[in-house]
């Protein structure tokens, strides 16, 4: 018998423009067929018809399941092609199809083949009947009760798939997030991982408004949907301006060329946000299949993509340079640490020569840290103080041990001070009450500048930094001419010395741009009424040089090395 409908012509053209309960019969018995569309005939379940399919096989059944995902109800006889075909046609809904919301009803006509125990103990069925006692009146009852069941888990699993949604979506790009990203990187199959950082984001949300960076994530996500969304690539939105693109099955130079691509595509286009339109660029990190563990590789290879500047991007690999630095970190934190506990952080002092008078009139207080009896330069552990924070310990040892140094002199001490130990609520109090247990005049001690990220903007440290020359202590900019330094600071802070960058001394006897770098600095802050010190004055061509441009103080092996004893 063919598959279709135990209903009569007008019936079925009705039921084809309504919504209607479809329950599957599957029985090799057309007798049965007949008497339970007779049964149903008419029946309305909360004002919806029945739409009844049937099946003479197992066979059959499968084929009508797989065009229809949405029946209520089927009800199975066991015995059918073979004398297990009901129970087969079970297992392969529940197990096979993954479909636990059909009502399955299993009946028989032949209980002694398939005891009812057994059954219900093994097969995940809703029910079990012999044909016997399923009356038209039972009928009704059960295919009512099944309904229920059915809209009943239906809308536990649309609330179930509701929650699920917006545990796993981003409401405002709607993209999947991380916690989606890590179920599918779970999932089997190669993959690879693009992170995407939009450059500058913080600048948009900044000058623009929040409103434009929402609406600029919402166009970045239908960007990324339209043009790179495919069978083998999904996007999915992490956090604030990070996206990513989750890759299955691309080679390594598939990888390599969509990121060309990306990036180029990016740039090449705007995106305009209330008649606004914005040019941006991404920094991008790649981890490939071999890799494993693909966001935290991808995650490092974005941030030495960053190292680079703007619309860069890198692939993960053991020897990126962040790789190396993060090693050198963890292996220094804790020497720092044991240095710390065990008193083996060092100061040596270099000496300060005035070049107008001769004279050596101040020391720089210089960080050593001594690690299996060999001493060690800033340069081996001073990131991994930063990065562990540490170096307001290192900097209140170097305070302490030039305070008892300058006991043994009447010269004064200059002590390097970063914007993070300005940042600690407790420097102002520590320096004033070491000055006074060593009853030192604040005029002897000279707090340099290091900035690692500009304080141009950092309000409350200028504020300190005028408390603390206030109360006395000198202020001097260090490296001045790179990095975050520049002339603005000298309009801002209350600055009384200026040391040039080493960059441009010790190479000025040959260096053009360093000569003409250097003059103007000299020059400039000469009209402030500040002195100027050139560090790294290594030679006596360096020493004649910046005295002849008219440099106050000079600084450097030439003058003497740093050691613990002063000259």
């Amino acid at each position: 018998m063919p598959d279709g409908l135990f209903l009569i012509d007008d019936e079925k053209a009705e039921q084809s423009h309504e919504e209607s309960w479809k329950v599957l019969i599957v029985d090799d018995d057309t007798t049965v067929h007949v008497i339970t569309n007779a049964s149903l005939k008419n029946k309305r379940f909360d004002g919806k018809k029945l739409n009844i399919l049937t099946a003479m096989s197992a066979k059959e059944a499968k084929k009508i399941l797989h065009e229809h995902d949405d029946i209520t109800l089927a009800l199975v006889d066991v015995v059918m092609e073979s004398p297990n075909a009901g129970l087969e046609l079970i297992n392969y809904i529940r197990q096979d199809m993954k479909n636990d919301m059909i009502r399955l009803v299993l009946r028989t006509g032949q209980p002694a083949q398939a005891p009812e125990e057994d059954v219900i103990n093994k097969y995940d069925i809703n029910d079990y009947k012999e044909k016997t006692e399923l009356t038209t009146q039972k009928l009704y009852t059960l295919v009512r009760s099944s309904i229920k069941q059915y809209q009943q888990s239906t809308m536990l699993k649309e609330s179930r798939d509701a929650i699920y949604k917006k545990m796993t979506h981003n409401e405002l790009t709607g993209l999947p997030n991380r916690m989606k990203l890590n179920e599918a990187l779970d999932s089997e199959g190669e993959k690879s991982l693009m992170l995407i950082n939009i450059d500058d984001f913080s600048m948009i949300n900044d000058t623009r408004g929040f409103e434009v960076g929402d609406k600029l994530l919402k166009a970045f996500s239908r960007f990324l949907k339209d043009n790179y969304q495919s069978d083998d690539v999904t996007p999915f939105y992490l956090q604030s301006d990070t996206f990513t693109l989750l890759c299955f099955d691309l080679k390594p130079h598939q990888m390599e060329n969509l990121l060309t691509d990306f990036k180029t595509d990016v740039r090449a286009r705007h995106f305009e946000i209330d008649g606004i339109k914005l040019h941006l660029t991404v920094s991008i990190g790649i981890a490939l299949h071999e890799n494993g563990n693909l966001i935290q590789k991808a995650e490092l290879a974005l941030k030495e993509a960053r190292n680079y500047g703007k619309n860069h991007g890198r692939i993960y690999s053991e020897d990126l340079n962040i790789i190396r630095t993060i090693y050198s970190n963890s292996l220094w934190t804790e020497r720092i640490r044991d240095a710390i506990k065990q008193e083996k952080i060092h100061a040596y002092f270099q000496p300060i020569k005035n070049l107008k008078t001769g004279l050596i009139e101040k020391y720089e207080a210089l960080v050593r840290l001594e690690f299996e009896d060999e001493i060690f330069s800033p340069y081996n552990f001073i990131d991994a103080a930063l990065y562990s924070g540490q170096i307001y310990e290192i900097f209140k040892i170097m305070f302490e041990k030039s305070c008892q140094k300058a006991l043994q002199t009447e010269l004064g001490f200059t002590i390097n001070v970063t914007e993070y130990d300005l940042k600690e609520p407790g420097i102002f109090d520590f320096i004033k009450k070491t000055l006074s247990h060593y009853k030192l005049e604040p005029h002897r001690i000279t707090l340099e500048l290091l900035e690692y990220t500009s304080i141009s903007h950092e309000t409350h440290i200028h504020t300190l930094i005028q408390e603390i020359h206030d109360y006395g202590l000198l202020i001097s900019i260090d490296d001045f001419g790179s990095h975050c330094s520049n002339f603005a600071q000298l309009n801002n802070l209350p600055i009384d010395f200026i040391k040039i960058d080493g960059s441009f001394i010790k190479e000025i006897p040959t260096c053009k741009n360093s000569q003409i770098v250097t003059q103007i600095i000299i020059d400039y802050a000469h009209q402030k009424g500040i002195p100027v010190i050139a560090e790294y004055t290594c030679s006596e061509d360096v020493y004649k040089y910046v005295k002849n441009l008219d440099a106050d103080y000079v600084q450097g092996y030439f003058i003497g090395e740093p050691q613990e004893e002063l000259l």
